[in-house]
């Protein structure tokens, strides 16, 4: 069996002095030292936990960000096809924006499937992007999108967290969502059974690059700040919630987790508790991670108070969002 070392070093730091980047409150907030663990640079950030907002985020960004979604980043693994021929046949050519879609593996999958009239921008990104005539992706911000009510549905996968101006980011899709559009979002949440048990561990703060880590107060606020309306939130946390962080507990960074570890540690019984705990913590809405679909606020009110349109609308925020990983050899030309 692997020997594993725990860390011993003291990553709670107390009460300090921060000021909340999102809600601007200041105040003596409690704080923690959390070591980067996906690149395995050893280097460490200070995090803290707003009083008011009860948002946990870094407490200074770095200026050099950028140097920390190198190409061997997971979300820029896609290889680009820019003269792709697809002979699957277009089932619809719904304008979707994914922003922070890295090289577009999200946005591939979809056209693979069938869909025409794809758009992503990533401002980490070497350059522009295209995969034949189905897929557009920018090396840009979401601000840097041009139009206004011109996108069906907008996706920010896993990628909310690492934006440096929440709202504004915010404000941007609503200038770019149609009047009863969605933007579909996923973010880890706090705070959530992962960090009760393993602080500052918690694989979910994935230092540098997850800047806030939003709780449902910090959302609130959003809401008030950006025109748009939380219609539904969803937890769907999975296993690794605990068991990543237990192994970043020892030192073992995120790709060093392999299988062969996993269960050097973790027997099937231990396996199948985890699963039933994250199961319940989700039920209890306190997993680390959740699904949440925003609307213009004055389109949620009206949706709300319709008999069916809200669901007919979750209904197509779901299907759009979804993603058959199994289409990987569709008949294309290249």
């Amino acid at each position: 069996m692997t020997e594993l070392v725990k860390d011993t070093t003291e990553r709670k730091l107390g009460q300090k002095i921060h000021k909340c980047k999102l809600c601007k409150a200041e105040g003596m907030f409690e704080s923690y030292l959390v070591r980067e663990m996906m690149q395995n640079t050893g280097e460490e950030f200070e995090y803290f936990v707003c009083g008011e907002c009860n948002c946990l985020q870094i407490a200074k960004i770095p200026s050099d960000l950028g140097k920390y979604y190198g190409r061997d980043y997971y979300s820029f693994a896609q290889e680009e096809y820019p003269n792709i021929k697809y002979e699957t046949p277009i089932k619809t050519k719904d304008k979707i924006l994914d922003v922070g879609c890295g090289s577009g593996v999200w946005l591939f999958r979809k056209a693979l499937a069938g869909w025409g009239n794809l758009h992503g921008c990533d401002p980490f990104l070497e350059r522009d992007m295209h995969y034949g005539d189905r897929v557009h992706i920018k090396k840009c911000t979401i601000h840097e999108i041009e139009g206004e009510a011109s996108y069906d549905e907008i996706r920010m996968g896993d990628v909310f967290e690492h934006m440096a101006d929440p709202v504004e980011a915010l404000q941007s899709a609503a200038r770019l969502l149609k009047p009863e559009a969605v933007l579909a979002m996923d973010i880890p949440i706090f705070p959530n059974i992962a960090f009760e048990m393993f602080g500052a561990h918690w694989f979910q703060i994935d230092a540098p690059r997850h800047l806030f880590l939003h709780s449902r107060k910090s959302l609130e606020y959003l809401e008030e700040q950006s025109g748009l309306k939380i219609i539904k939130i969803e937890y769907d946390s999975d296993s690794s919630q605990i068991y990543r962080s237990f192994f970043y507990s020892f030192g073992v960074s995120f790709y060093e987790v392999t299988p062969e570890l996993f269960f050097q540690y973790f027997d099937e019984e231990t396996k199948q508790d985890m699963m039933k705990t994250t199961w319940q913590c989700n039920q209890a809405e306190y997993g680390d991670h959740a699904k949440i679909y925003w609307m213009h606020k004055d389109a949620a009110e009206r949706v709300q108070h319709t008999s069916g349109m809200l669901e007919d609308i979750m209904k197509y925020a779901q299907e759009t969002e979804y993603v058959d990983k199994s289409i990987t050899s569709i008949t294309m030309k290249i």
